[in-house]
């Protein structure tokens, strides 16, 4: 074998481990699994399962939702945190576990900047205040004097301590002077509010709409700034009296720390393209808020800002975790 006969030989034989290397690093060419911190049906959920059918539509990946809730968010993103930061492990995480627990929980060792690569911020919802059905209460002004009748008696939900429905029943409580009992639960209080077994509750739109269909719960206020076009009799809390209890529900999509930047786009490029398929918009619509599809130094930026802010809520309102 002469010099120049060697030479081809070796360089086909880096070629085809180049392509070979090409090959094994395809991304993703198994499921990715998303994990969701709050029950099945819930916003995040409803989303990740989108998201799964949007990549699916596209040829992008399958999805695995896992359900992990627990601790307003932050039990699911801890075990993302632990997840090896190749791309196959997600989470549709909330301002609750991102930038609100953090303040609640001094001692949790995540860092959600440090431990977490932020992939695109998602949606922005807000809550509904809803009441069941025989409670005697028609607007937020009937609710606000029916609590001062009876102080200490009735009650608000929320699905953790960190949540915009904690948030927003604290901020109400503070706003009106009330002396309301507040009940956390890991699941969705719904069915206890369509029961009577707890007054009120700041719900995700997305959530309560098979309840209002058949009445049993009522609607009396959005907490934001806008009333909703599906449900345009519904006024504001600003409308109602009470502007301060505009506390909106977003989330977003993470990975573990450590995620190669480049894989983080291309995980935010390929949520862009599934969820503004036209095919799913009428069900990204029903999820009551708006698509906020951002990069992922603007999700990084906004994480970052709000941490301080809802701190010194947290301090402020004297809120201790559940």
């Amino acid at each position: 074998m002469n010099l120049l006969s060697l030479r081809y030989r070796i360089l086909g034989f880096i070629a085809a481990c180049c392509c070979a290397g090409s090959a094994g690093a395809a991304f993703p060419d198994r499921p990715i699994q998303i994990i969701v911190p709050f029950a099945a049906g819930s916003t995040p959920d409803l989303l990740a399962r989108l998201l799964g059918e949007g990549w699916k539509r596209s040829g992008f990946a399958e999805v695995v939702v896992v359900n992990r809730p627990g601790v307003g968010g932050s039990l699911g993103v801890a075990q993302l945190a632990k997840a090896a930061p190749d791309g196959y492990t997600l989470a549709i995480a909330g301002d609750a576990a991102l930038v609100v627990n953090p303040a609640l929980y001094p001692d949790m060792p995540l860092h959600p900047l440090k431990d977490l690569a932020p992939v695109s911020q998602l949606v922005v919802t807000p809550t509904v205040l809803v009441v069941g059905k025989e409670v005697q209460a028609r607007s937020v002004a009937e609710l606000v004097a029916l609590a001062r009748a009876n102080p200490g008696r009735l009650s608000f939900a929320s699905a953790g301590a960190g949540t915009s429905s904690r948030r927003n029943g604290e901020l109400l409580r503070q706003a009106a002077q009330l002396d309301l009992v507040h009940v956390p639960y890991q699941a969705s209080p719904l069915p206890d509010v369509a029961a009577g077994r707890v007054t009120m509750f700041f719900a995700n739109a997305a959530t309560i709409a098979p309840l209002l269909a058949d009445g049993r719960v009522r609607p009396l206020a959005v907490a934001g700034r806008e009333r909703l076009t599906r449900w345009p009799d519904v006024p504001t809390t600003a409308e109602a009296g009470f502007p301060q209890v505009d506390s909106l529900a977003w989330f977003g999509m993470v990975a573990p720390g450590g995620t190669p930047p480049e894989l983080v786009e291309r995980l935010r490029d390929a949520a862009a393209k599934a969820l503004q398929d036209p095919a799913l918009a009428p069900r990204i619509d029903a999820l009551g808020g708006a698509l906020v599809v951002s990069s992922p130094t603007a999700f990084r930026e906004l994480i970052g800002s709000e941490l301080p802010r809802w701190r010194m809520f947290v301090k402020e309102a004297g809120i201790k975790a559940d």
